[in-house]
């Protein structure tokens, strides 16, 4: 029985979205004694079975609830001998009905992340934690991948590794194997984060719009209109990413615009990659130029390149020619925006570490190894796979006693 609930009858975690939907899922563990007293007196089985005597694996259909009259038709499967999951109607409702039904029953309602946790493991939970966040096919593909063992396996032979004293240059190479892609797998339950910024009114929330492929960005002629980030979250080629429409740059003595400013400034530190748009109908100005010398690693576009030219060989070479109304130079921006965010993908079956947690302990088990200090690095290591750490003083005092 999980650790969390002592004193209970059992746990309950609802497993869908909260809000409407066809169908949600309740997982549910508990003792058989408690099946038998609590359960059966909650859910009638169309074949007239208690829920103990349904085979492992087989799908119920009954009717949930004190009242037969004004029951709740669902589904039920037992997973294992103390584990079932209620599928009942999507919506509030009649999840609101079977939950209150259960801590009538004595059953604690946790996170379904809590639950997972204490089923399967930290670093499970934290792997489906976040494929329960992926936004594309593509992203919760890789997620999917670690959920059901890439991640733990190769974790596993590295912890092999390190507590069997192979070698450390074998171990140290595997470390930095898995926090290569570090940077990669945060960004696949978080957008990457791309910023515009320029002068007002060179055309960043037309261009925004033009992106997203639709009006999420106010545009309006008068320079200084965009006073906060605005943002919208869209995937090129599969990776999700939240553009932000920021204040335009400027000198200004107004305060609220300033307020902007230094806001959009901020985003722009922090952003993964950054556009930097100037009006090329309009002859550039300094503080055009001074923008490209800032953001020197920044994808310079040309816009508003319908309108003619006005900058000819002063535009950088590596600059993107782009208009929002004819849609030229879109496609181009959003390759080179990729290749910038995701120079390279992995393979299939390569491991990812996914949360903070993970990769904070893989750094942690790489300085301890690259000092020499193996029972460290092992610590490190069970921790990330929530295992007993070893007792490093109790193992080198029993070496001595030999």
């Amino acid at each position: 029985m999980t650790r969390c609930v002592e004193r209970s009858a059992g746990i309950a975690a609802l497993l869908t979205p909260v809000g409407r939907g066809a169908v949600a899922t309740i997982r549910v563990e508990a003792e058989s004694s408690e099946v038998d007293q609590s359960i059966d007196k909650l859910f009638r089985a169309a074949n007239g079975q208690t829920l103990l005597r349904q085979p492992v694996g087989r799908i119920v259909f009954g009717r949930w609830g004190r009242d037969s009259t004004f029951g709740e038709d669902v589904v039920v499967c037992r997973l294992a001998t103390n584990n079932f999951e209620i599928h009942c109607h999507g919506g509030d409702a009649a999840v609101r009905c079977i939950l209150e039904d259960l801590a009538q029953a004595n059953f604690v309602t946790v996170p379904w992340q809590q639950q997972l946790s204490d089923f399967g493991g930290l670093l499970e939970s934290e792997c489906a934690d976040r494929l329960s966040r992926a936004t594309t096919w593509r992203t919760a593909e890789i997620l999917q991948e670690q959920a059901s063992g890439v991640l733990r396996r190769s974790l596993g032979n590295l912890l092999g590794l390190v507590a069997n004293h192979s070698s450390a240059e074998v171990a140290l190479a595997q470390l930095d194997s898995l926090l290569a892609w570090s940077r990669f797998g945060l960004h696949l339950s978080v957008p990457w984060h791309v910023v515009l910024t320029g002068r007002p009114n060179v055309g960043k929330s037309s261009l925004i719009n033009a992106m997203l492929g639709y009006q999420r960005a106010i545009v309006f002629d008068q320079p200084g209109t965009t006073r906060d980030v605005v943002t919208a979250e869209t995937a090129f080629h599969g990776w999700p990413v939240l553009l932000a429409d920021t204040a335009g740059l400027r000198e200004t003595s107004e305060e609220l615009e300033a307020a902007g400013i230094a806001m959009a400034r901020g985003q722009l530190e922090s952003a993964d990659a950054r556009l930097v748009l100037v009006d090329v109908s309009q002859p550039p100005t300094g503080e055009d130029e001074q923008l490209i010398v800032n953001w020197h690693n920044a994808i310079v576009i040309g816009h508003k390149c319908d309108l003619g030219d006005c900058w000819g060989t002063k535009l950088p070479v590596t600059a993107i020619k782009a208009s929002s109304v004819t849609g030229e130079g879109l496609d181009e921006i959003q390759q080179r925006l990729i290749k910038q965010l995701v120079p390279n993908v992995p393979a299939a079956g390569t491991a990812i570490p996914v949360s903070s947690r993970q990769v904070s302990l893989l750094c942690e088990a790489r300085q301890a190894l690259a000092e020499g200090n193996r029972d460290s690095a092992e610590d490190a290591l069970k921790r990330l796979l929530d295992e007993p750490a070893a007792d490093a003083d109790r193992v080198r005092a029993a070496e001595g006693s030999d």
